[in-house]
């Protein structure tokens, strides 16, 4: 179920064919009504970290919506046709009730969600009750809010497993349960580990959990965050890091070099490059024998250049522009020094930049550096060259891997952390 989420939604009213009783010592009942329904207070956001997001929220046709009343024990089930949600079940009452409206249903199941953002409005709570008391028979009217909060969970380090699940006062938490005849959910909780998420690499994922209640976030045993007394807010969604994306090593010069990373699972760069350039067969090894010693070491082509990683494409006048789901970038031109700045796009990098220095060759700008990897007897270097274009100024020309470099060729190195 695919959801698109604003701010509000609306459904029209009306009352559907009736049939009558066959006692007619008894009031006449009529089957069947639709829903009116507006969400309040979906256009919100919220961080933990620094990032900034909006969720917004809508129904798609098929959507359920289950209502009940002060009057009888079981829900009746409303569906959306696409314009308004329908029960042909649904009985009139013959005195004023207040009805109650949960979605997507009276029990949601938070246990092994998927982590996709397509999926969160599965799991997205939602429960509201008629302003004043009413036998129905004019159709419903209901204000619905909010009554889960999302995590976006991200992974940071490349090879760790998440097994995300949170816990309450009463233990850990599993889902949650309509709370009969009022408008809300009641948290369900198990005294065994419930996975709310698990999944076996670094991602962003996004996960439904209980608003309004004291929380803590675990991976695995690992605290992650604990809330205030207070817990989430209802409609907003907050992100956790598995990690740190910025940090700092020291090198075998006795010089500390800072380091960040762009992109969930990705590499940490170096914020500077090994000061000489150095053949292929330099910048390969690895431990004491490299140049920064075994805190860090060259990257892998693959690490660096990809879809998700530093990625560009040519557009129709063959400058190079970068691609959605990877990091931006920018030419910097400061005096006669020029820079390329990175920045992260993902949820938790928003604010990670990573800057690439030029060296003049044949008139062109060049931001490039070894990586470890050989092809065809060739060293692989990551390369991206500026140059004057004749719609003016400086146009990437071009951003990709060269598999034809001689591995005796001195390059630039920029080194990676080197992690165990």
């Amino acid at each position: 179920m695919k959801k698109i989420l604003y701010s509000v939604f609306m459904l029209a009213t009306m009352v559907l064919a009736a049939c009558s009783s066959d006692d007619t010592t008894e009031p006449v009942v009529k089957r069947g009504m639709v829903l009116k329904a507006n969400v309040e207070n979906t256009d919100t956001r919220a961080t933990i970290t620094d990032n900034e997001g909006k969720w917004k929220f809508a129904f798609a046709t098929g959507d359920m919506v289950k209502v009940g009343n002060n009057e009888v024990e079981s829900y009746y089930t409303f569906k959306n046709n696409g314009t308004v949600f329908e029960s042909t079940d649904a009985l009139q009452t013959t005195k004023a009730a207040t009805w109650c409206a949960y979605f997507p249903g009276e029990i949601i199941e938070l246990a092994n969600q998927s982590g996709e953002f397509a999926d969160v409005a599965k799991n997205y709570a939602l429960a509201g009750a008629t302003a004043t008391p009413t036998t129905g028979s004019d159709g419903l009217t209901v204000t619905m809010k909010a009554k889960a909060a999302v995590l976006c969970i991200v992974g940071v380090k490349d090879g760790d497993c998440l097994d995300i699940n949170v816990q309450t006062a009463e233990g850990y938490v599993s889902g949650l349960t309509a709370a009969k005849n009022s408008a809300g959910f009641k948290v369900q909780t198990s005294p065994a580990k419930v996975t709310l998420l698990s999944k076996q690499k670094a991602g962003v994922y996004y996960v439904v959990v209980p608003a309004d209640v004291k929380l803590s976030v675990y991976n695995g045993n690992t605290l992650i965050k604990a809330t205030k007394a207070g817990g989430l807010t209802a409609g907003k969604y907050y992100t956790l890091l598995t990690g740190e994306t910025t940090g700092s090593a020291t090198n075998k010069l006795g010089e500390t070099i800072s380091w960040v990373q762009l992109w969930a699972g990705g590499p940490k760069f170096a914020t500077k490059n090994v000061a000489q350039e150095m053949t292929w067969y330099d910048a390969i090894k690895t431990d004491d024998d490299f140049a920064w010693g075994k805190n860090w070491r060259t990257p892998t082509a693959d690490e660096v250049y990809g879809e998700g990683k530093l990625y560009a494409l040519p557009d129709e006048n063959n400058h190079w522009k970068p691609v959605a789901g990877s990091p931006s970038f920018k030419i910097i031109k400061e005096g006669e020094n020029i820079t390329l700045v990175f920045t992260g796009v993902q949820p938790g990098y928003t604010k990670n930049t990573l800057t690439l220095f030029n060296k003049e060759k044949s008139g062109d700008n060049n931001f490039d550096f070894w990586t470890s990897s050989e092809i065809n007897g060739y060293g692989k270097r990551f390369n991206i060259t500026a140059r004057n274009s004749e719609t003016g100024g400086l146009n990437i020309g071009l951003f990709w891997i060269s598999t034809f470099d001689n591995k005796n060729t001195k390059y630039l190195v920029r080194p990676v952390l080197a992690e165990k």
